[in-house]
């Protein structure tokens, strides 16, 4: 794999963290989605709308259980990593979302939540 670097002064470092922020994003997704309008199903949006969309009130899961097997074998360890961490700090900022982390409970090494959509 080819490794590309490239320097930002400080003014387009804030910039280019901010828009990936916005989009919830991490920085090389949201490159790959400038550049080549490259759009993935591993993103905190995805993970949200699954969850609201099926099947994940009042049980706890994992972020893996929102995806197949299928699916979920197309992300890499850094990615699923870096997912699990936008997406746990995204809900932790939106408490409304009903989706809650719970803590000093994991399921194969990986963070547990559950769903109860608040009416």
């Amino acid at each position: 794999m080819t490794t590309w670097r490239f320097d930002l002064n400080d003014e387009y470092s804030r910039k280019l963290e901010e828009a990936a922020a916005e989009r919830r994003m991490s920085i090389q997704e949201y490159i790959r989605y400038k550049l080549f309008g490259e759009m993935t199903i591993f993103s905190v949006d995805e993970v949200i709308n699954r969850i609201q969309a099926g099947g994940f009130e009042g049980r706890e899961f994992t972020i893996p259980d929102v995806f197949s097997d299928e699916e979920w074998s197309h992300i890499s360890k850094g990615s699923a990593g870096v997912l699990g961490k936008n997406f746990n700090a995204y809900i932790m900022e939106h408490p409304s979302l009903g989706i809650r982390f719970i803590a000093d409970k994991t399921i194969k090494r990986r963070a547990v939540y559950t769903y109860i959509p608040e009416n």
